[in-house]
Protein backbone atom coordinates (compact mmCIF):
# COMPACT_ATOMS: atom_id res chain seq x y z
CA UNK A 1 0.00 0.00 0.00
CA UNK A 2 1.73 3.44 -1.43
CA UNK A 3 -0.09 5.71 1.57
CA UNK A 4 1.60 8.72 0.28
CA UNK A 5 0.04 8.04 -3.19
CA UNK A 6 -3.47 7.48 -1.76
CA UNK A 7 -3.30 10.84 0.68
CA UNK A 8 -3.08 12.54 -3.16
CA UNK A 9 -2.68 16.64 -2.04
CA UNK A 10 -2.81 16.11 1.27
CA UNK A 11 0.82 14.58 1.14
CA UNK A 12 1.75 16.55 -2.30
CA UNK A 13 4.55 18.28 -0.53
CA UNK A 14 6.05 15.07 0.94
CA UNK A 15 6.06 13.23 -2.33
CA UNK A 16 7.88 15.85 -3.53
CA UNK A 17 10.24 15.16 -0.71
CA UNK A 18 10.31 11.29 -1.91
CA UNK A 19 10.66 11.57 -5.40
CA UNK A 20 14.05 14.39 -4.64
CA UNK A 21 15.65 11.74 -2.19
CA UNK A 22 14.80 8.78 -4.80
CA UNK A 23 16.70 11.16 -7.39
CA UNK A 24 19.01 11.93 -4.95
CA UNK A 25 19.69 8.50 -3.87
CA UNK A 26 20.79 7.12 -7.83
CA UNK A 27 22.58 11.02 -8.46
CA UNK A 28 25.22 10.34 -5.65
CA UNK A 29 25.83 7.14 -7.86
CA UNK A 30 26.23 9.08 -11.12
CA UNK A 31 28.97 11.36 -9.45
CA UNK A 32 30.51 8.21 -8.04
CA UNK A 33 31.02 7.09 -11.34
CA UNK A 34 33.18 9.76 -12.37
CA UNK A 35 35.22 9.37 -8.86
CA UNK A 36 33.45 12.31 -7.31
CA UNK A 37 31.62 11.89 -3.47
CA UNK A 38 29.47 14.44 -3.74
CA UNK A 39 26.15 14.57 -2.49
CA UNK A 40 23.45 16.16 -4.53
CA UNK A 41 21.36 17.85 -1.79
CA UNK A 42 25.06 20.38 -1.87
CA UNK A 43 24.66 21.06 -5.85
CA UNK A 44 22.65 24.59 -6.00
CA UNK A 45 25.15 26.06 -3.12
CA UNK A 46 28.23 24.44 -4.69
CA UNK A 47 27.24 25.40 -8.54
CA UNK A 48 26.51 29.23 -7.33
CA UNK A 49 30.29 28.75 -5.91
CA UNK A 50 31.45 27.26 -8.82
CA UNK A 51 29.76 29.05 -11.72
CA UNK A 52 29.12 32.79 -10.44
CA UNK A 53 31.87 33.19 -7.59
CA UNK A 54 32.97 33.78 -3.97
CA UNK A 55 29.89 34.85 -1.87
CA UNK A 56 28.61 35.54 1.51
CA UNK A 57 25.92 33.06 3.12
CA UNK A 58 23.42 36.10 2.58
CA UNK A 59 23.61 36.35 -1.21
CA UNK A 60 23.33 32.44 -0.95
CA UNK A 61 20.32 32.15 -0.07
CA UNK A 62 18.87 34.73 -1.88
CA UNK A 63 20.45 33.36 -5.06
CA UNK A 64 18.82 29.76 -4.60
CA UNK A 65 15.91 30.82 -2.91
CA UNK A 66 16.57 28.95 0.47
CA UNK A 67 16.75 29.69 3.92
CA UNK A 68 19.53 31.35 5.57
CA UNK A 69 20.17 28.35 8.08
CA UNK A 70 19.82 26.08 5.64
CA UNK A 71 22.68 27.88 3.37
CA UNK A 72 24.44 27.40 6.50
CA UNK A 73 24.12 23.46 6.92
CA UNK A 74 24.82 22.74 3.25
CA UNK A 75 28.22 24.74 3.56
CA UNK A 76 29.29 23.22 6.33
CA UNK A 77 28.90 20.02 4.52
CA UNK A 78 30.61 21.39 1.88
CA UNK A 79 33.59 22.41 3.79
CA UNK A 80 33.55 19.26 5.92
CA UNK A 81 33.83 17.28 2.66
CA UNK A 82 36.89 19.85 1.86
CA UNK A 83 35.52 21.57 -1.59
CA UNK A 84 34.56 24.90 0.04
CA UNK A 85 36.70 27.44 2.40
CA UNK A 86 35.04 30.35 4.57
CA UNK A 87 37.12 33.48 5.72
CA UNK A 88 36.53 36.92 6.30
CA UNK A 89 35.50 39.53 3.67
CA UNK A 90 37.61 42.49 2.89
CA UNK A 91 35.35 44.63 2.91
CA UNK A 92 33.47 43.78 6.06
CA UNK A 93 35.42 41.36 8.22
CA UNK A 94 32.13 40.71 9.97
CA UNK A 95 30.79 39.42 7.25
CA UNK A 96 31.96 35.41 6.36
CA UNK A 97 32.47 34.78 2.87
CA UNK A 98 32.70 31.31 0.92
CA UNK A 99 34.58 30.08 -1.88
CA UNK A 100 36.10 27.07 -3.52
CA UNK A 101 39.17 24.97 -2.07
CA UNK A 102 42.09 23.93 -4.02
CA UNK A 103 40.17 20.70 -3.89
CA UNK A 104 36.96 22.32 -5.05
CA UNK A 105 39.19 24.26 -7.99
CA UNK A 106 40.89 20.92 -9.27
CA UNK A 107 37.61 19.40 -9.55
CA UNK A 108 35.21 22.02 -11.05
CA UNK A 109 35.78 20.76 -14.59
CA UNK A 110 34.72 17.26 -13.67
CA UNK A 111 32.02 18.32 -11.72
CA UNK A 112 30.85 20.58 -14.66
CA UNK A 113 31.30 17.06 -17.01
CA UNK A 114 28.87 15.54 -15.17
CA UNK A 115 26.35 18.59 -14.60
CA UNK A 116 26.32 18.33 -18.58
CA UNK A 117 25.51 14.86 -18.83
CA UNK A 118 22.62 15.49 -16.08
CA UNK A 119 21.26 18.50 -17.16
CA UNK A 120 20.71 16.13 -21.01
CA UNK A 121 19.10 13.20 -19.54
CA UNK A 122 17.10 15.52 -16.80
CA UNK A 123 15.32 17.25 -19.94
CA UNK A 124 14.97 14.23 -21.80
CA UNK A 125 13.24 12.91 -18.77
CA UNK A 126 11.02 15.98 -18.40
CA UNK A 127 10.26 16.12 -22.02
CA UNK A 128 8.99 12.83 -22.83
CA UNK A 129 6.20 12.80 -19.96
CA UNK A 130 2.41 13.67 -21.02
CA UNK A 131 3.05 16.82 -18.17
CA UNK A 132 5.93 19.39 -17.89
CA UNK A 133 7.27 19.34 -14.15
CA UNK A 134 9.61 22.04 -14.36
CA UNK A 135 5.83 24.14 -15.68
CA UNK A 136 3.89 22.76 -12.82
CA UNK A 137 6.47 23.76 -10.02
CA UNK A 138 7.06 27.20 -11.53
CA UNK A 139 3.52 27.91 -11.03
CA UNK A 140 3.08 27.03 -7.86
CA UNK A 141 6.13 28.47 -6.90
CA UNK A 142 4.67 32.01 -8.45
CA UNK A 143 1.69 31.59 -6.52
CA UNK A 144 3.56 31.26 -3.33
CA UNK A 145 5.62 34.18 -4.04
CA UNK A 146 2.66 36.22 -3.99
CA UNK A 147 1.31 34.72 -0.83
CA UNK A 148 2.56 32.51 1.45
CA UNK A 149 1.38 28.84 1.93
CA UNK A 150 -0.21 30.12 5.51
CA UNK A 151 -2.36 33.39 4.10
CA UNK A 152 -3.35 30.92 1.83
CA UNK A 153 -4.42 28.51 4.32
CA UNK A 154 -5.94 31.54 6.22
CA UNK A 155 -8.14 32.78 3.50
CA UNK A 156 -9.27 29.04 3.15
CA UNK A 157 -10.47 28.50 6.63
CA UNK A 158 -12.68 32.03 6.55
CA UNK A 159 -13.99 31.16 3.48
CA UNK A 160 -14.92 27.15 5.27
CA UNK A 161 -16.30 28.60 8.55
CA UNK A 162 -18.34 31.38 6.49
CA UNK A 163 -19.74 28.17 4.83
CA UNK A 164 -20.02 26.46 7.77
CA UNK A 165 -22.63 29.31 9.34
CA UNK A 166 -26.24 29.44 8.60
CA UNK A 167 -28.06 32.46 8.34
CA UNK A 168 -31.84 32.35 9.42
CA UNK A 169 -34.54 34.80 9.43
CA UNK A 170 -36.76 35.98 12.39
CA UNK A 171 -38.19 32.90 14.11
CA UNK A 172 -40.01 33.92 17.33
CA UNK A 173 -38.74 30.85 19.22
CA UNK A 174 -35.31 32.50 18.52
CA UNK A 175 -36.46 35.94 19.84
CA UNK A 176 -34.77 35.29 23.69
CA UNK A 177 -31.37 34.87 21.74
CA UNK A 178 -31.69 38.74 20.12
CA UNK A 179 -32.57 39.57 23.90
CA UNK A 180 -29.34 37.30 25.65
CA UNK A 181 -26.44 37.75 23.16
CA UNK A 182 -27.22 41.19 23.30
CA UNK A 183 -26.92 41.81 26.61
CA UNK A 184 -23.76 39.87 26.98
CA UNK A 185 -21.93 41.99 25.57
CA UNK A 186 -23.42 45.37 26.34
CA UNK A 187 -23.35 44.77 30.22
CA UNK A 188 -19.70 43.41 29.58
CA UNK A 189 -19.24 47.37 28.17
CA UNK A 190 -21.61 49.44 29.21
CA UNK A 191 -24.89 49.36 31.13
CA UNK A 192 -28.45 48.24 29.54
CA UNK A 193 -30.49 51.48 28.46
CA UNK A 194 -34.13 52.28 27.95
CA UNK A 195 -33.76 52.25 24.22
CA UNK A 196 -32.01 48.81 24.19
CA UNK A 197 -34.70 47.32 26.37
CA UNK A 198 -37.24 48.33 24.34
CA UNK A 199 -36.20 46.68 21.19
CA UNK A 200 -34.72 43.55 23.21
CA UNK A 201 -37.63 43.15 24.91
CA UNK A 202 -40.05 43.54 22.04
CA UNK A 203 -38.39 42.68 18.92
CA UNK A 204 -41.99 41.69 16.77
CA UNK A 205 -41.68 45.85 16.73
CA UNK A 206 -39.09 45.63 14.44
CA UNK A 207 -40.52 43.64 12.37
CA UNK A 208 -43.97 45.33 12.45
CA UNK A 209 -42.02 48.41 11.28
CA UNK A 210 -40.65 47.10 8.46
CA UNK A 211 -37.66 46.13 9.81
CA UNK A 212 -35.57 42.12 9.86
CA UNK A 213 -34.10 40.24 12.56
CA UNK A 214 -31.63 37.47 11.72
CA UNK A 215 -29.64 35.03 13.42
CA UNK A 216 -26.85 32.43 12.46
CA UNK A 217 -26.75 29.02 13.44
CA UNK A 218 -23.18 27.19 14.13
CA UNK A 219 -23.33 23.63 14.79
CA UNK A 220 -27.08 23.63 15.29
CA UNK A 221 -27.15 26.43 18.11
CA UNK A 222 -27.91 30.07 17.56
CA UNK A 223 -24.51 31.86 18.32
CA UNK A 224 -25.58 35.57 16.58
CA UNK A 225 -28.26 38.12 15.79
CA UNK A 226 -28.31 41.42 13.90
CA UNK A 227 -31.30 43.55 12.60
CA UNK A 228 -32.34 46.33 10.46
CA UNK A 229 -34.34 49.30 11.96
CA UNK A 230 -36.44 51.21 9.35
CA UNK A 231 -36.54 54.51 10.96
CA UNK A 232 -38.62 56.19 7.89
CA UNK A 233 -39.06 54.47 3.84
CA UNK A 234 -35.76 53.49 2.71
CA UNK A 235 -33.82 54.79 6.06
CA UNK A 236 -32.56 52.16 7.89
CA UNK A 237 -29.76 51.47 10.70
CA UNK A 238 -28.29 48.02 11.14
CA UNK A 239 -28.69 48.00 15.47
CA UNK A 240 -27.60 44.43 17.78
CA UNK A 241 -25.27 42.70 15.77
CA UNK A 242 -23.92 40.61 18.70
CA UNK A 243 -21.82 37.31 18.54
CA UNK A 244 -21.44 34.52 21.51
CA UNK A 245 -17.89 35.18 22.72
CA UNK A 246 -17.61 31.15 22.77
CA UNK A 247 -17.56 31.31 18.67
CA UNK A 248 -16.09 34.87 17.92
CA UNK A 249 -13.18 34.66 15.10
CA UNK A 250 -15.27 32.71 13.05
CA UNK A 251 -16.19 34.93 10.28
CA UNK A 252 -19.86 34.78 11.81
CA UNK A 253 -20.02 38.72 12.29
CA UNK A 254 -18.91 39.57 8.64
CA UNK A 255 -21.62 36.73 7.59
CA UNK A 256 -24.44 38.60 9.27
CA UNK A 257 -23.72 41.99 8.52
CA UNK A 258 -23.50 40.89 4.55
CA UNK A 259 -27.09 38.94 4.88
CA UNK A 260 -28.27 42.24 6.35
CA UNK A 261 -26.81 44.83 4.05
CA UNK A 262 -28.30 42.24 1.57
CA UNK A 263 -31.73 42.36 2.93
CA UNK A 264 -31.23 46.58 2.72
CA UNK A 265 -30.23 46.35 -0.82
CA UNK A 266 -33.73 44.17 -1.10
CA UNK A 267 -35.59 46.87 0.55
CA UNK A 268 -34.00 49.51 -1.79
CA UNK A 269 -32.18 51.40 0.64
CA UNK A 270 -29.07 53.55 -0.62
CA UNK A 271 -28.03 53.61 2.76
CA UNK A 272 -27.49 51.84 5.79
CA UNK A 273 -26.13 52.99 8.85
CA UNK A 274 -25.04 52.67 12.68
CA UNK A 275 -24.31 54.20 15.89
CA UNK A 276 -21.35 52.33 18.47
CA UNK A 277 -18.67 53.12 20.80
CA UNK A 278 -15.14 53.73 19.41
CA UNK A 279 -14.07 51.15 22.83
CA UNK A 280 -15.18 48.08 20.36
CA UNK A 281 -12.23 48.20 18.05
CA UNK A 282 -12.67 44.77 16.77
CA UNK A 283 -16.64 45.77 15.82
CA UNK A 284 -15.44 48.90 14.50
CA UNK A 285 -13.06 47.24 12.09
CA UNK A 286 -15.73 44.46 11.11
CA UNK A 287 -18.13 47.51 10.03
CA UNK A 288 -15.28 49.26 7.86
CA UNK A 289 -14.37 45.95 6.21
CA UNK A 290 -18.53 45.67 5.63
CA UNK A 291 -18.39 48.97 4.05
CA UNK A 292 -18.61 51.32 6.60
CA UNK A 293 -17.36 54.83 6.87
CA UNK A 294 -17.41 57.29 9.70
CA UNK A 295 -20.04 60.85 9.09
CA UNK A 296 -20.64 62.89 11.54
CA UNK A 297 -22.89 62.33 14.63
CA UNK A 298 -26.37 62.91 14.99
CA UNK A 299 -29.08 62.92 18.24
CA UNK A 300 -29.05 59.55 19.60
CA UNK A 301 -30.77 57.75 22.11
CA UNK A 302 -27.83 56.09 23.60
CA UNK A 303 -25.17 57.15 26.35
CA UNK A 304 -22.41 54.87 25.12
CA UNK A 305 -22.59 55.71 21.12
CA UNK A 306 -19.92 58.21 20.26
CA UNK A 307 -19.60 56.99 16.51
CA UNK A 308 -21.73 56.98 13.69
CA UNK A 309 -20.96 55.07 10.61
CA UNK A 310 -22.40 54.35 7.28
CA UNK A 311 -22.35 52.18 4.27
CA UNK A 312 -23.52 53.44 0.78
CA UNK A 313 -25.49 50.11 -1.05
Amino acid sequence: MDIILQLGPLAFVSRMRRLAESVNLHARAVYQQYGLDFDPKCFPVFWTLCEVGPMGISELAEHIGFSHPGVIQLAKQLEQDGLIISGKSDADKRKRILKLSDKGEALRPEFQKVWAHIQAVNTRLIAERRHNLLWAVEEIEGVLAQQDYLSIFKDYLKTQQLEEVEILDYDPAYAPYFKSLNQTWIEQYFRLEPHDLEQLDHPEHILQKGGVILFARYQQEIVGTVALVQEKPGDFEMVKMAVSPQVQGRQIGKKLGQAILQKAREAGAAQVWLESNTRLVPAIELYKKLGFYKVAMTATPYERADIRMQCDL
